[in-house]
């Protein structure tokens, strides 16, 4: 007789509160349950119910086996719809949120490969930078830089960044090249509107953490605009690498306070459920496949 199938059968008494009512649940005769039971006690050597006619209790060591049977049939069921899902493509429709900036840099095309692998699964994209609350809001996925928000949700990291300070070589030859963080404070900067604190700037470098006041003439929500408002010469920059990784390359900006930075990571975050949406799922292990090697790699050594 099959353990596994023994200690469902206990778990069924418990939960039905008699041997009849589990019997019919189980679709057995009261007697052969009765007669399991019996055996299920005897190779356990220790009693786990007491019966009456009228009510059925367990013993001391009958909650205690009670319970973790429970968590292994939870478990095995869990496994079994597992096994299931990933027998079935995503389907569906599936809500995601992106950063602004991000979303049009990188995130379009890679989602397009997601599409062209699952084709029966319809994607809604709402580009926003605001915290949004995923499960308020009913979203499926988010993909969020720095900041997760909401500790309810879960989170996997995609790839890493830095915030680093640039500007433009036009600005810097007219206003001239900060050496140390505190001389910012000094400098036209360019302030992202979303940041907890616009006004001041946290960076990691040779003495620490180091935390500046800053001002400027522009404050900003979108932070491709304050990459390109730099790169015209407007100021000094404090942007994820991700976002400025083009202008970089073309000589468009320099990094400014190189031995500076601020480490921030890119993740994919999604409401906590007891089984995780094949399709959310899917979308996920998608991005942590294709930013393995993400586009600004190698920016910021």
């Amino acid at each position: 007789m099959s353990r596994l199938f023994e200690a469902e059968v206990f778990v069924r008494v418990v939960e039905d509160g008699s041997l009849t009512a589990a019997a019919r649940r189980l679709e057995m005769t009261t007697s052969y349950v009765s007669k399991l039971m019996t055996r299920l006690e005897e190779r356990l050597g220790a009693r786990l119910l007491i019966r009456t006619t009228r009510k059925l209790s367990l013993t001391e060591t009958g909650r205690a086996y009670f319970e973790r049977c429970t968590e292994v049939i939870r478990g095995l069921e869990e496994a079994e719809q597992l096994a299931a899902d990933l027998q079935q493509a995503p389907r569906g429709t599936l809500r995601l949120t992106v950063p602004n900036a991000f979303g049009s840099l990188f995130a379009l095309g890679v989602l397009s490969e997601f599409k062209a692998r699952f084709p029966e699964l319809s994607l809604e994209l709402v580009f926003l930078d605001r915290q949004v609350d995923l499960i308020g809001e009913g979203f499926d996925v988010g993909l969020r830089i720095g900041e997760l928000g909401d500790e309810r949700l879960i989170a996997r990291r995609l790839a890493s960044t830095d915030r680093i300070v640039l500007a433009s070589p036009r600005y810097l030859e007219r206003a001239g090249t900060p050496r140390e963080p505190e001389a910012l404070g000094e400098h036209e900067c360019l302030r992202y509107a979303y940041h907890a604190a616009p006004g001041r700037w946290k960076v990691q470098g040779p003495r620490g953490v180091v935390e500046v006041d800053v001002t400027g003439h522009m404050v900003a929500n979108h932070g491709s605009m304050l990459v390109e408002a730099a790169a015209q010469g407007l100021g000094l920059v404090f942007v994820p690498v991700l976002l400025a990784a083009a202008e970089l390359r073309a000589g468009r900006l320099r990094r400014v306070l190189p031995a500076w930075h601020w480490p921030l990571g890119l993740f994919a975050v999604y409401p906590p459920t007891p089984r995780v949406p094949a399709k959310t799922r899917a979308l996920v292990d998608f991005l942590v496949e294709r930013m393995r090697e993400p586009p600004w790699a190698g920016l910021t050594g």
